[in-house]
């Protein structure tokens, strides 16, 4: 099993060496997925769901939600400017090429429930609640609860990083915007487990 938890880390920081500009995005992510999963277990509507192993799997398998960027063109996934609208439909399919991907591996290997959950993760981590997102355009509690986990774990992590086209937001300025978008992008109930995590957040962001 560690050896397996291994091999799924470099993996993923393997997909991720392509941008130098995320840093420590993945060790971040991670750690944002598992506060949110820990705060929801507590709740009574996620208790039966959100139980040590689903927790166990989450911190494993969200590091692997932007694997399909492997398959994006240089020129697009490392543009310094704003992507055009031809060139984000092209960086849109990085959902699609991972979910396919560990889908593909998943089908062949049913027992390995890591593998369902992360295919889940890179296949809805940018579906929007209200239906707006992508690649699919799922609603609500049809995302997945672990993608609308990751959802607000990456947007939190992109808002609170610098990169070539943005600088760094401070905490209270993401919060905002999380709060803003609770029930249209995000998941009220991810986003309420945030606010009451805030300060774990906060620690974590400081790696």
């Amino acid at each position: 099993l560690e050896s397996r938890d291994m091999m799924i880390f470099a993996l993923a920081k393997l997909a991720e060496s392509r941008d130098a500009e995320t840093g420590v995005h993945l060790e971040r992510m991670r750690e944002y997925c598992r506060i949110v999963g820990q705060e929801l277990a507590t709740r009574d509507k996620y208790r039966d769901i959100v139980d040590g192993e689903y927790g166990a799997q989450l911190y494993l398998t969200s590091p692997l939600h932007d694997i399909g960027k492997v398959g994006i063109p240089d020129s697009i996934l490392l543009k310094p400017g704003k992507l055009t609208s031809e060139e984000f439909e092209v960086m849109k399919q990085h959902t699609v090429l991972g979910g396919q991907t560990l889908d593909a591996v998943a089908v062949n290997h049913p027992d390995a429930t890591f593998l369902q959950m992360a295919r889940d993760i890179a296949m809805t981590h940018h579906e929007r609640m209200d239906g707006g997102g992508y690649p699919n355009g799922l609603e609500g509690e049809d995302i997945p609860l672990c993608g609308r986990i990751a959802a607000l774990a990456d947007v939190y992590d992109a808002l609170t990083s610098k990169r070539v086209y943005k600088d760094e937001f401070e905490h209270e300025t993401a919060r905002e915007i999380l709060v803003k978008e609770s029930g249209t992008h995000f998941d009220p109930d991810v986003v309420d487990a945030f606010l009451c995590s805030e300060e774990d957040f906060m620690q974590v962001r400081r790696y």
